[in-house]
């Protein structure tokens, strides 16, 4: 899981996150993003689920709003930990 900073960090923070993100993976998340590619399936009190179409498959995305974590089944979120552009654009999707 990715965890990230909570809904009242400054903007000092979220251009830390940014950093940390990649160039590609920002692009490819605002891509997933525009190509109407982000599905909000359930918000409910504790997680708020998504489904992703990436490239190649669909992949879940998994908010848990008590641990303020982001989660996605993606091989490069699952093996590197780290925020892929699934979660990315998910968060996009959020704002």
């Amino acid at each position: 899981m990715v965890s990230m900073a909570s809904e009242g960090s400054t903007a000092k923070k979220d251009a830390e996150l940014l950093k940390e993100i990649s160039k590609e993976i920002r692009e490819k998340g605002l891509r997933l993003l525009g190509e109407g590619n982000v599905k909000k399936d359930l918000d409910a009190d504790k997680r708020a689920y998504f489904t992703v179409q990436g490239e190649t498959e669909k992949h879940s995305v998994i908010f848990d709003k008590v641990r303020n974590e982001w989660s996605c089944d993606c091989k490069f979120s699952s093996m590197k930990n780290r925020e892929c552009s699934h979660i990315y654009a998910c968060k996009l999707f959020e704002k």
